[in-house]
Formats: C-alpha cells, structure tokens, sequence
C-alpha cells in the first residue's frame, strides 16, 4: 500500500464568497509521485509534469492536482463528495500502484484541452440554440463542464459539422471528460 492515510480541509474558493462549491486539500502520509507515471499511463486525460512530479486530471467535473505529499481538489458540492473523492482516489493510487509490474510508464505530458481548441471546432454561428450567445460562451462552459456537449445542436443534426464533431468528441475523450453515450452514439 501507498497511500495509507490522509487528513484534509475544506475550504470556498478564492475570492468567491457566494460560491456553491468547495475545495479540498490532502495532506498525505505518505510521497505518492512514484505512481504518477503509471496513473499518467492508465487514467485519461491526465497532464503529468514529471519534472516538477505534479499530476493533473478531471474526474465527474472536478479538477485533482496531485502533488509528492499532497492533494488540491476543485468543485466540489460538500465535504461528504470530497471525502468521497479522496476515497476513490486513495483506492485508484493505491491499486495503480500495486498493478504497476504490469503497466508501462508514460512520462510524456499530454497537452491540455484550451477553450480555443474547443471553439475552433464548434459551428461557430452563434445561433443560441444551446442556450448561450455565442459559441465562445458555450465552448467557455463545455470545457468547465458546466454544459453537455450535445446541448450544440448543428454540431449534431447538420452533417456539415459531423467531422469537427468527431473530432472535438474525440479530443474531450481523450482529455478525460466524461462523454454520456448519447454523446458517443452519435460519432461516426
């Protein structure tokens, strides 16, 4: 075992006293940053900094940063989701690290999803069908995860737009977002 315990905080967001959410910090008992290239590896959608031995990645819309001795978790509703987070990520740390005879290490960092990226592959005729002026907007919110992907109606009903929307469900897979299967059942 790796990870044997932890203790941690809750706390609001910086400069953000009406927020609904919270934060969480770890502290750990023990150096974690030896399975980080093995989580890099298996998990998707992590970015990984092995220089700096820091492990980023997204889980049901929230944003883990893993340090050596710590762990910083973004969105969360209350304390009982962080625990419960925290629980999940001490099983996954922990199992990786058992199992890491049998997985390659990937030290490579995969680059990060950005809003442009996103908007780039988006229709970009600010029609407002999903609800925001402009796709700029909707990109904005799709890559915090505060809108689902198919709210983008032209991208799923005008087969103008089927090759960005392949692409743009590939690129969010591949950076860990959680696609619904109504998402993925429309790829091609």
């Amino acid at each position: 075992m790796l990870l044997e315990s932890y203790t941690y905080e809750i706390s609001l967001p910086p400069c953000d006293h009406g927020a609904q959410t919270v934060n969480a910090i770890a502290k750990l008992s023990n150096d974690i940053s030896g399975v980080f290239p093995y989580l890099n590896a298996v998990v998707k959608g992590c970015i990984y900094y092995h220089s700096e031995k820091i492990l980023m990645l997204k889980h049901e819309g929230k944003t883990i940063t893993m340090y050596p001795k710590m762990i910083a978790i973004t969105k969360l509703r209350d304390e009982k989701e962080a625990k419960e987070i925290l629980e999940w990520l001490k099983d996954l740390i922990n199992r990786t690290y058992e199992r890491r005879s049998e997985i390659t290490p990937n030290y490579r960092r995969k680059s990060e999803l950005k809003v442009m990226d996103i908007f780039k592959l988006l229709p970009r005729i600010n029609c407002r069908e999903c609800g925001e002026m402009t796709c700029l907007a909707f990109a904005t919110k799709l890559l915090g995860e505060e809108i689902e992907i198919q709210r983008c109606k032209p991208l799923f009903s005008d087969e103008r737009y089927a090759n960005n929307r392949d692409k743009l469900l590939k690129m969010m897979e591949e950076a860990g977002f959680t696609l619904g299967t109504s998402q993925m059942k429309r790829r091609r």
